[in-house]
């Protein structure tokens, strides 16, 4: 793991081991006058804390109910209903996140060598409207990461330990502060253009890591996973 206390870092940006998942349009042709736009992440897109929860909960509702559906009624009745509910459950979750963030992916955030231009939905507090942000009115931007045992890919090579990012935080000289949303923009890419741009960078090793992003993501797992064991049971029950 990283430090706990901010540090600086001299990234190097041929640095596969902080820049692998960087990949965006433009970066092989990146010049000083290059304005940089990322685009969200649109697989990523979540609703509220508490919406996200409701939803896992009425997978869970529907899932238990398996167990019921399965003796009382026919099979493919049975079968139906439950696929039927948890179409509808996710239609419904679909169409909340469309109505929210737009259908597909779209511009989140630009960078250029003289400011920031954010979408107010690419925080993690939406704002009212884009925020545009002068280089010369930002004190740091801090990335809070860790720095993760990652698998051997091949028999005998050692473990690495690999970096995540998790929060980045861009601090003003007038004390105000704003979080970008690790589920809205790839963090990697816009950690790659800011050091391309020299922009006033910080780090801080974390324990917790993006605990919120990560309880939606272990949320989802378990929702698919839910969903999963029912229709298998159901399904299974269909043979004679």
């Amino acid at each position: 793991m990283g430090s706990m206390a901010k540090h600086s870092l001299e990234l190097d940006l041929n640095d596969k081991k902080w820049f692998r998942y960087a990949a965006f349009k433009g970066k092989s042709s990146l010049t000083e006058e290059s304005i940089t736009e990322l685009e969200s992440l649109p697989g990523l897109a979540t609703l509220s804390g508490w919406a996200e929860v409701f939803f896992a909960l009425m997978v869970c509702v529907i899932s238990l109910s398996s167990f019921y559906l399965v003796d009382a009624f026919n099979p493919w009745l049975a079968f139906l209903v439950c696929l039927t509910s948890f179409l509808v459950v996710f239609i419904t979750k679909r169409i909340m996140t469309y109505k929210k963030y737009g259908f597909g992916s779209k511009w989140a955030m630009s960078i250029s060598k003289d400011e920031l231009k954010i979408d107010k939905l690419t925080f993690k507090e939406h704002q009212n409207h884009t925020l545009t942000i002068a280089k010369n009115e930002i004190a740091e931007v801090l990335f809070h990461y860790t720095m993760d045992l990652k698998r051997k890919r091949k028999f005998g090579e050692p473990r690495i330990r690999l970096p995540t990012l998790h929060v980045c935080e861009i601090h003003l000289k007038n004390g105000d502060t704003y979080e970008i949303d690790g589920m809205r923009v790839g963090l990697f890419n816009v950690l790659y253009v800011m050091v391309f741009h020299g922009y006033p960078l910080s780090f801080k090793g974390t324990f917790a890591g993006g605990a919120r992003n990560a309880l939606i993501l272990l949320l989802r797992i378990f929702a698919l996973s839910a969903i999963a064991s029912a229709l298998s049971m159901l399904f299974i029950n269909l043979k004679p």
